[in-house]
């Protein structure tokens, strides 16, 4: 009787208030159409000049985060919303920010755009994939959160594939008008994932407060780790100074507006979001500096 008033109390402090839960919907789904529009299909026929790179890079970063997140998670002991905070940023597609980390390294940006364009359109396979196996192999049966595959899919299709597609077919008819507005477009996304996470971290700040080292520790690890594997799969696969400056970043940088959208969504609470939100601050505090230390070595 007691595990279930303290399971009945829980789900109440948990469940999302209907207007955040649409404030999410709308934020998220301007976020991806803001990207679709910085997009063009021609990046993706981009893919023809590495035709190993992008398919190997693209599922290989992955893999790898899937591995690393479980890693985390494990040698952490992390709690289980923790785990599927995690895990899900793991699953999430490459952000755009990506692509801005990989210019202010002085990397090939057409490459680091094409990377970021194929995760997006394989999210629709890939993420509700990679999500489900890290839940069940990670978090297992006795966790109290569950994510099945249709759902994630379904989420993935109209949160994300469909308004990114129709961001790339309004970049498509405006053509060369929409040009002078594209650092506006993207100031526009970048300001909508922000408005994305501070929804729901008003909500959570008592749990951030009281979890924060632990939060920061988690999202350090994932960063580090993430960005170390990056740059040793750089130079494996290439011997190009400006490719190996553009591939580092997809490791570390998820879309995290997806896997808010997930978490909130499926979930029907708010219970990951803290470590996507730290996670989110983190990168920007620590990638940033790199990539502009890199970005000055190679104009030297």
């Amino acid at each position: 009787m007691y595990r279930s008033i303290r399971h009945d109390i829980e789900s109440a402090l948990f469940t999302m208030n209907p207007t955040v839960e649409l404030a999410i919907r709308v934020l998220v789904f301007l976020v991806m159409v803001t990207v679709g529009m910085d997009l063009r299909f021609r990046d993706f026929q981009r893919v023809r000049d590495h035709p190993r790179l992008v398919p190997g890079v693209v599922i290989g970063h992955w893999v790898a985060l899937l591995i690393t997140s479980g890693l985390i998670s494990r040698y952490l002991a992390l709690p289980d919303e923790m785990t599927g905070g995690v895990l899900l940023v793991a699953a999430a597609p490459a952000a755009a920010l990506s692509c801005f980390y990989a210019q202010l390294a002085a990397g090939d940006i057409a490459l680091a755009v094409t990377l970021a364009a194929v995760s997006n359109a394989l999210a629709f396979l890939a993420t509700p994939l990679v999500a489900t196996v890290g839940f069940h192999l990670f978090m297992g049966s006795s966790s109290q959160f569950e994510l099945p595959l249709v759902s994630v899919a379904q989420q993935t299709l109209f949160g994300l594939v469909l308004p990114l597609f129709a961001g790339m077919l309004i970049r498509h008819r405006l053509g060369a008008r929409l040009e002078h507005w594209r650092a506006p477009i993207r100031a526009v996304g970048l300001v909508a994932v922000v408005c994305v996470l501070a929804v729901v971290v008003v909500d959570e700040l008592p749990v951030i407060r009281a979890q924060f080292a632990r939060l920061l520790l988690a999202a350090l690890a994932f960063t580090l780790m993430t960005f170390t594997i990056g740059v040793f799969v750089s130079r494996i696969v290439s011997a190009s100074v400006t490719t190996r400056r553009a591939l580092p970043w997809a490791f570390p940088a998820r879309n995290v507006a997806v896997a808010v959208l997930i978490a909130t969504s499926i979930t029907g609470g708010t219970e990951m979001v803290p470590f996507i939100a730290v996670l989110f601050a983190v990168q920007l505090a620590l990638l940033i500096p790199i990539a502009i230390w890199l970005g000055s070595r190679a104009r030297r």
